[in-house]
């Protein structure tokens, strides 16, 4: 095992690749008695589309990696989520639009469920028949996603964005891409993205890290895996133009809710990725938050009120941003946000706040290196993004005033939709 130390942060985690292609790292945490494991592979909802190394290329239904998430537990001897709990271990599983995970945590003996995680996350056993039963539980789940206004305005804003990107349907696909999933599709979808080469295992714990990783490879010296030809996702070309300027639909709310979503140029670059993301929110942060002064005003004009928000986010063939509130003031809120987003073009942050942000992120930083999970988590993010993780923490020291105004400057707003989620006529 590799070991790697950061004397700056006090922290030290180990990191190797198996002879099969699974990379294992293990974030040691001396004194702690709790301990976080996951596995992920980098199989997400974007995945729609994917080539392998060999040309061949493989389609599938939006919604299948979440598909698949839900069959993974599926094992005809044993009853996975029970065996958890009888271990003292909570576990769980996520798909997102860049990845799917399977974790658990427990302060009790890690052998046996680490054990259980490698198992079940490493074997597909279904059947026709399952399959056809899970296709009601998972528009069941769609369905009630459905009548959540705040997921639903998320929702109407990528598909008023997007012709063509993934990011217009949501991660557990439509109703029809649902019912039109089969096993077949399950099983290649499985065998393309699942292989310990495009997986990696994660475990933040107290134990000692040398005995964690013979648990490990005694696990997967025991396994046989066929050969694969790695398959990646297919990027999909995406006009610069939205779909729609302006949506309007009812829900059962008592008050409008609104958003104004940015359709933004994506970053191929995964370090100036991440750097963008920085830079924005320095300037988000002053311009959109109590930070400014006219923030009070605001609230007390009802302009915006505690639902609002924004958020910004950058893929090697996407990037959007959206500001969002709760709202009678529709107009208002447009000429607030136009306003504001004019002075981000033309006014330069000023050094002391600047400063100030940069502490307050640091220590955002330092404070997340106490949750298990967020470790976890990052570290696969960084991982799947060929970034280092304490080199993204060292970005927000590193990152210089000038830098900031510079990427804003760059920044083109001219693409955007308005949607609006209005109370239910009479």
């Amino acid at each position: 095992m590799n070991k790697v130390l950061s004397d700056k942060y006090k922290e030290c985690y180990y990191e190797t690749t198996l002879e099969n292609g699974l990379r294992v790292v293990i974030w040691h945490k001396e004194g702690y008695e709790k301990s976080f494991a996951i596995m992920a592979t980098p199989m997400g909802a974007f995945d729609v589309l994917q080539i392998d190394s060999k040309g061949n290329e493989y389609t599938y239904h939006p919604g299948v990696a979440h598909f698949l998430e839900h069959k993974m537990f599926e094992c005809a001897h044993r009853d996975v989520m029970e065996d958890f709990s009888r271990m003292g271990a909570n576990v769980n599983a996520a798909t997102t639009y860049d990845m799917t995970c399977y974790y658990f945590q427990t302060s009790h003996d890690l052998k046996e469920p680490l054990n259980l995680l490698l198992d079940f996350t490493q074997s597909l056993d279904i059947d026709e028949k399952s399959v056809e039963k899970e296709k009601g539980i998972i528009i069941q789940e769609l369905n009630m996603y459905q009548q959540m206004s705040d997921f639903r305005l998320v929702r109407e804003s990528f598909a008023a964005l997007y012709h063509e990107h993934p990011l217009k349907y949501d991660v557990g696909g439509t109703t029809q891409s649902v019912n039109e999933t089969t096993l077949d599709e399950l099983k290649r979808c499985f065998h393309n993205n699942y292989h310990p080469h495009s997986m990696i295992c994660v475990v933040v714990t107290g134990k000692n890290p040398d005995e964690v990783m013979n648990i490990i490879e005694n696990n997967q010296s025991s396994k046989k895996f066929a050969g694969i030809s790695a398959a990646k996702r297919k990027y999909i070309h995406e006009p610069k133009e939205v779909v729609k300027e302006h949506v309007v639909f009812e829900m059962d709310i008592n008050r409008p809710k609104v958003n104004f979503a940015f359709k933004l140029k994506g970053i191929t670059d995964p370090k100036e990725r991440c750097r963008t993301e920085l830079y924005l929110r320095f300037y988000f942060d002053v311009l959109f938050s109590s930070i400014n002064d006219e923030y009070q005003e605001w609230l007390d004009q009802e302009i915006i009120n505690d639902f609002f928000g924004y958020e910004f986010d950058f893929g090697e063939d996407y990037g959007y941003c959206m500001l969002y509130s709760e709202t009678d003031k529709i107009e208002e809120f447009k000429q607030m946000v136009f306003k504001q987003l004019k002075k981000m073009k033309s006014t330069p942050l000023k050094k002391e706040i600047f400063d100030q942000l940069k502490r307050r992120y640091y220590g955002e930083n330092i404070r997340e290196l106490n949750d298990f999970e967020g470790i976890a988590v990052t570290y696969i993010r960084n991982y799947f993004n060929q970034l280092s993780f304490f080199e993204v923490y060292d970005m927000i020291e590193n990152t210089m005033l000038e830098d900031v105004c510079k990427a804003v400057d760059k920044l083109d707003l001219t693409h955007f939709s308005f949607i609006e989620c209005q109370p239910l006529r009479g």
